[in-house]
């Protein structure tokens, strides 16, 4: 599991962007130390439901598809030869081969979905919808359990040992722990507002979820302990409550609000605002870049300052016609991104 590093640690391992430009007009790939994996691809979803899959290096699209349903959430096997997406409206999950570019399945769960989880192990796919979690069996791709978590489950994250499960419930202002093994919750935790997103920190010791104040539309980032299930601190940090990310030493969350993505330094709960308009964000395991979905293009950031190291342009129609927009991000697990 991933430890906190020391502030020179992170500065002896930044990400570094080579002068020229490439022939083709994008940028070298960025030079990153031992201290830092890359993700050799990112997965962009649209809303409509197609899918591209980009190298992470220099923004090529090595993979196109089409789910063909209005998505709110994906997930990625860990060795990225299927991806899961979620269309949320129609009930559906569709696994798709990301060689081929082809739909292998579907599942029908019957309810409006949300958002879905892979164990790091692979053995198990969840997501959130109705006041259950399904849980599939990717290997056969069917539906092997339903877990009642409470009021319209939205965000979804796993700890990094697979055991644990945190649900954030929209309706009932909680953020309820499940343990994986017996599929059965645990623990509910009052985060008040309606809780949105998830993320759990790389080092399993810390829990961070974003709610939204209806009335003044306020977002609040909390940090959950997952041990004894309290709330340590909640703090507001802008208009909006997105999705959520922690950077590989725990030290940040990157959340995206509705004018800017929000910094907040988990040590002194201080936050900054980024002027980036994304609808989605996400960080890979053990990967410092921070993605940004930004209409038809991804900004990719240095965490370590913030620093743009790249901007990449998504191609093509999303499959309601209009030009692709991701709302969605997902990764594979990087090779060596389970070490200490």
């Amino acid at each position: 599991m991933w430890g906190r590093r020391t502030a020179a640690a992170a500065g002896t391992a930044a990400l570094l962007l080579a002068a020229a430009l490439s022939t083709a007009g994008r940028p070298p790939p960025p030079v990153v130390t031992a201290a830092s994996t890359l993700a050799p691809r990112a997965y962009f979803v649209a809303h409509g439901g197609a899918l591209q899959v980009l190298d992470t290096t220099d923004g090529t699209v090595v993979a196109r598809a089409r789910s063909g349903s209005w998505t709110t959430g994906a997930a990625v096997a860990p060795d990225g030869r299927r991806a899961y997406v979620v269309n949320g409206w129609a009930g559906v999950v569709t696994a798709i081969d990301t060689a081929g570019g082809k739909v292998v399945g579907r599942i029908d769960a019957g309810a409006q979905l949300a958002e879905a989880v892979m164990r790091p192990d692979g053995g198990r796919l969840y997501v959130t919808g109705g006041d259950s979690v399904a849980v599939i069996d990717p290997e056969g791709f069917r539906l092997v359990a339903a877990i009642t978590v409470g009021g319209r489950p939205q965000g979804i994250a796993i700890s990094p040992d697979g055991g644990r499960l945190y649900v954030a419930n929209a309706q009932d202002g909680t953020l309820v722990v499940v343990d994986t093994a017996s599929a059965s919750p645990v623990a509910a935790v009052e985060v008040g507002g309606l809780p949105q997103h998830v993320a759990v920190s790389p080092d399993g010791s810390a829990v961070y979820v974003s709610s939204l104040d209806v009335g003044e539309g306020t977002g609040t980032v909390s940090e959950v302990d997952p041990v004894d299930h309290r709330v340590r601190w909640s703090t507001p940090v802008g208009e909006g409550a997105g999705n959520l990310a922690v950077t590989p030493d725990g030290r940040r969350v990157y959340v995206a609000l509705d004018r800017g993505v929000a910094v907040l330094d988990t040590d002194t709960r201080a936050s900054r605002t980024l002027p980036f308009a994304a609808r989605a964000l996400a960080i890979a395991p053990g990967d410092r870049r921070v993605f940004l979905a930004s209409g038809n293009t991804t900004t990719v950031l240095d965490s370590a300052d913030d620093r743009v190291l790249a901007t990449y342009r998504l191609s093509g129609l999303d499959d309601d016609g209009r030009g692709f927009e991701a709302t969605t991000i997902a990764f594979e697990r990087p090779p060596g991104s389970d070490r200490d």
